[in-house]
């Protein structure tokens, strides 16, 4: 007989105004800096807030008459579709990750505050104009008492299963990008640290070398798609290229994966692993900063002189430069050594002529960038001795 494993959800009605305080205390909890210092009763009180755009979630870009629909809809008994929401731990705590209904969730939260002015109503037009504070006690109360539709996922049978949950949920007009759905299953400390890193360069609190390295735009970062090339490049960094990895993604997939299971396994290596990660990642960026200095975009062909405007970050020359400097590691030769002036000079000059007349610049080669096989031949090439 076939076992089966399920996941286990629960449904339930939330009135709007619990929901409205779930979020106002999700926004204060990711606002502590020491969620670990807090006494036991502001704990409890924090618990099961709702955390409204984990960091799968992309950013809000509901316009204002949709907003107001939705506000429209609860006082004409128009039917909104369910939410859904799963447990996740944050900083310790038991909170409430927001699957699908993000934009439903921020507009109820958003028109309590009085960030917008209802528009476009069709149906209650004589409402047009008014912020939450303009209506009647009765109007509010409605809004406020309506009760939504939520199914609460409590727990999966395992990642994969969890993976698919949230690929299903999320297959409408809009659906996620399979590295916003590997943010939103293989959570870790890594996977925090690195969007945070990701959001620094677009906020423009990292160096100018790096972004224009990452090639750090608000498009890229909202879809992940940095986020994605980094955890390449950690892969290959700590462990090097892989002849069975036939796409770049997949450098991604398995290495969020094998962090979240260490964390979520209570490995006792979980941290020192991360902190191990962290700081090979930051050796290698220190050395990318500096060939920033001398070439504007260093992860395309414009490392060798070849013109990459439009082309200013190719995940192949990332996984390149990483597969390098892991056959340098491993070799017993510090990064820093690309400290020096000179060194570093050698260094690019033998990358630039290696890579030109690798089959990168080959006009009979037709197949992926990325072949695993050219890759590692390319890096298996290279004589360290000649390379510094």
């Amino acid at each position: 007989m076939t076992e089966f494993t399920a996941a286990n959800h629960k449904s339930q009605d939330i009135a709007i105004k619990d929901i409205i305080n779930q979020i106002t205390n999700g926004f204060k909890l990711q606002n502590i800096e020491d969620v670990g210092g807090l006494d036991e009763d502001l704990k409890l009180e924090l618990s099961d807030s709702i955390i409204i755009a984990p960091d799968y979630q992309r950013d809000y870009r509901a316009s204002v008459m949709d907003e107001s629909s939705l506000i429209e809809s609860i006082l004409v008994g128009i039917p909104i579709p369910p939410v859904f929401l799963a447990n996740d731990r944050f900083e310790g705590l038991q909170v409430l990750n927001v699957v699908d209904g993000q934009h439903r969730l921020r507009a109820f939260y958003r028109f309590k505050e009085n960030k917008f002015s209802l528009s476009g109503l069709k149906l209650l037009d004589g409402l047009n104009g008014s912020k939450f504070s303009d209506l009647e006690f009765s109007i509010k109360e409605k809004i406020l008492t309506h009760k939504l539709a939520a199914i609460v996922f409590t727990d999966f049978p395992g990642l994969d299963f969890e993976l698919e949950i949230f690929n299903r949920y999320n297959k409408g007009t809009k659906p996620l990008t399979p590295q916003e759905i590997r943010h939103a299953v293989y959570n870790s400390n890594l996977n925090n640290y690195v969007n945070k890193f990701a959001k620094d360069m677009v906020d423009k609190k990292t160096s100018e070398e790096l972004q224009n390295a990452y090639n750090a735009t608000k498009d890229r970062y909202q879809k992940k798609k940095i986020q994605e090339s980094i955890f390449v490049i950690m892969n290959i960094l700590e462990n090097g290229l892989n002849e069975n990895y036939s796409k770049s993604s997949i450098y991604a997939e398995e290495y969020m994966k094998q962090k979240s299971r260490l964390e979520k396994n209570k490995s006792e290596n979980a941290h020192d692993n991360f902190l191990f990660v962290k700081d090979r990642f930051e050796s290698f960026n220190k050395v990318i900063e500096s060939i920033g200095k001398k070439v504007e975009f260093p992860f395309s062909k414009e490392i060798y002189g070849i013109s990459s405007r439009n082309y200013k970050f190719q995940i192949s020359i990332g996984m390149l430069l990483a597969g390098t400097f892991h056959k340098m590691i491993y070799g017993g030769i510090s990064l820093d050594t690309l400290d020096n002036e000179l060194v570093l000079e050698k260094f690019l000059g033998y990358i630039s002529s290696l890579f030109k007349q690798s089959y990168l610049e080959d006009p009979e080669y037709n197949a992926s960038s990325t072949s695993p096989k050219k890759m590692k031949e390319l890096i298996n090439s290279i004589n360290l001795e000649e390379l510094l």
